[in-house]
C-alpha cells in the first residue's frame, strides 16, 4: 500500500511538473495579463562562456521569473492570500489603510515628510530650484504673451492632502532621507503670487469641495481624481483661462451624474495589486457631459505639459469640442494626440509653442518637484537665443562628455543643457525679462 502511495504521489508530482513546463512553452491556457511593469527578459543563449562566467544561470533565473507556467494564476492567488488573511499588498508602489483606501506610496511618504530628499541635500536648496523654476515660468509666460500665446500652471490636488484621514499609519523606511519637510504645492503658490505667474489652484478648490459635494473627490482604490471631479474641477479650469487670457471659449455642462461600479482608471491602484476578485467597495459616481457652442467662441489649439491625470479628462471631458486641436506631452517626453510625431525631442519647441495659443503645465503635489520636466529653460533659451548659439554650446559639450557613441554625447550634452541653461547663458539668470529674441520667431509666425 505504501509503494502505491509513493507511486501515485510521483506520478502526480511528475504531471504537475510536466504541466507547468508545457504551459511556459506553449501557453495553451490563456490567463488575463498582469498589470504593472513588465521586464524583457529573452531566453538567455546557452554557451560554455556563459555557462563558466554564471552569466547563463543569472539571465536564465530572470527568464524563469516572469515566463513560468501559469505565473499569472499563481500569482493572483498568492496576491488575493496575502490580501485576505493579512490584509496587504505584495505591491511596493502602493499603500492600504485600515479602511481599504489605497494610496500610492509616493503620495503617502510625500504627506508626512514631502519629497526634498530626493533632489537637495537641504530646505534652502530646495527653495533655490523652486524659485528658479518659478522664474524661468514667469520669463516664458511673459515672452509668450508677446505673441499672443496664453501658459499658465495648473497645480493639480493630491489625494494624500485631500484625504489625509484616509492615510495608512506613517513608518519611516529610511531614515537617511529625512529632511524638515518641505512640499511643493504649498511652497509654489506663494512664490506665484509674488512673481505674477499665471496658476490655478486646484488643491485649494478641491479642500473647499471637500464637504459640500455628494460624490467622492478620490475613489477609493484609485489614485487620480474621479471621473466626476475631473470633469468639474477642469470646467473650473477653462474659466480661469477665459478670464485670464479674454478669450471666450465653448463650454460644456454635466447633466447627469450617476453610482455605478468602478471602472479604469479609477481603480488603477487595485489593479497593480493584481488580485482574483475586486475590493469590495461603495459605488463610485461617473457623469455625462453636453457640450455648447457659444456665440463668437474660439477654438484655440490647446498643449498640456504634465503628469497622469490628464488621462481621466479624456474620458470625462469632451475635449474635441472645446479645442481645435489638443496635445499631450508625458512628462514632456511621449507625445499623444499628435499623429506625426511621439516624442518631444522630435519636435520643434519654437515652432510648437508659438503655433499654440493655450500651454497648461499641470502638476500634481508628488510630481511637482519635477515640475515642468526641463520644459521651461528649453522654451526659455529657444525664445532668447539664436539656433546657432545653441548648437554651438551643445556640441562643445558634446565633446566633453564619456560616452563613446556620438548621438549619446549629443543627447547628453543636450540633457545638461536643457537642465540648467543659466550655467551657459548668464543673461537668463538675471531678473527681469530677457530682452533678446531668437531671429527664428519671425519666421515661425509668418
Amino acid at each position: 500500500m505504501k509503494r502505491k502511495v509513493t507511486f501515485i504521489l510521483c506520478i502526480l508530482t511528475w504531471v504537475l511538473l510536466t504541466m507547468f513546463f508545457v504551459q511556459e512553452r506553449t501557453r495553451v491556457f490563456k490567463f488575463k495579463p498582469l498589470n504593472g511593469v513588465y521586464y524583457n527578459t529573452p531566453t538567455p543563449v546557452l554557451a560554455l562562456q556563459y555557462c563558466l562566467s554564471g552569466k547563463y544561470q543569472n539571465d536564465l533565473e530572470n527568464h524563469l521569473r516572469y515566463h513560468f507556467g501559469f505565473r499569472e494564476v499563481l500569482i493572483r492567488l498568492y496576491n488575493q492570500y496575502a490580501w485576505d488573511f493579512y490584509h496587504t499588498t505584495t505591491n511596493k508602489t502602493v499603500k492600504v489603510s485600515d479602511d481599504n483606501w489605497l494610496i500610492g506610496k509616493r503620495e503617502w511618504a510625500n504627506y508626512y515628510e514631502s519629497r526634498i530628499a530626493y533632489y537637495a541635500s537641504s530646505r534652502a536648496e530646495m527653495k533655490a530650484m523652486f524659485d528658479r523654476e518659478a522664474s524661468r515660468m514667469y520669463k516664458v509666460q511673459n515672452i509668450l504673451d508677446e505673441y499672443g500665446v496664453f501658459l499658465f500652471v495648473t497645480l493639480l490636488p493630491g489625494k494624500e492632502f485631500v484625504y489625509p484621514e484616509h492615510l495608512p499609519e506613517y513608518q519611516p523606511e529610511d531614515d537617511s532621507l529625512h529632511l524638515e519637510p518641505l512640499h511643493a504645492i504649498q511652497y509654489y503658490p506663494v512664490v506665484f503670487d509674488s512673481l505674477g505667474v499665471n496658476y490655478i489652484d486646484v488643491q485649494r478648490i478641491f479642500l473647499d469641495w471637500k464637504d459640500k459635494v455628494d460624490y467622492p473627490l478620490y475613489p477609493q482604490t484609485g489614485a487620480h481624481w474621479s471621473h466626476v471631479a475631473s470633469a468639474q474641477a477642469f470646467d473650473t479650469i477653462l474659466r480661469y483661462i477665459e478670464h485670464e487670457s479674454g478669450m471666450n471659449l465653448n463650454s460644456y455642462q454635466i447633466v447627469n451624474v450617476h453610482p455605478d461600479v468602478t471602472v479604469p482608471p479609477d481603480n488603477d491602484l487595485e489593479n497593480v495589486m493584481n488580485l482574483c476578485r475586486p475590493i469590495k467597495q461603495g459605488s463610485n459616481y461617473y457623469s455625462d457631459t453636453k457640450a455648447f457652442y457659444e456665440y463668437m467662441a474660439t477654438m484655440p489649439r490647446f498643449l498640456i505639459i504634465g503628469d497622469s491625470y490628464f488621462w481621466n479628462l479624456t474620458q470625462s471631458v469632451p475635449l474635441g469640442d472645446l479645442f481645435s486641436h489638443y496635445e499631450y506631452w508625458y512628462y514632456n517626453s511621449t507625445v499623444y494626440f499628435n499623429p506625426n510625431c511621439n516624442h518631444t525631442s522630435e519636435l520643434d519647441i519654437l515652432s510648437e509653442i508659438l503655433n499654440t495659443q493655450i500651454i497648461d503645465l499641470s502638476y500634481s503635489p508628488v510630481q511637482l518637484y519635477d515640475y515642468s520636466d526641463h520644459f521651461l529653460p528649453k522654451a526659455l533659451l529657444y525664445l532668447t537665443h539664436e539656433d546657432a548659439e545653441i548648437e554651438a554650446v551643445i556640441d562643445s559639450l558634446a565633446s566633453t562628455m564619456e560616452q563613446t557613441k556620438g548621438e549619446e554625447k549629443r543627447k547628453a550634452a543636450m540633457d545638461l543643457l536643457f537642465s540648467s541653461p543659466e550655467d551657459y547663458f548668464p543673461d537668463l539668470a538675471a531678473e527681469g525679462i530677457p530682452a533678446t529674441r531668437n531671429s527664428r520667431i519671425k519666421e515661425v509666425l509668418r
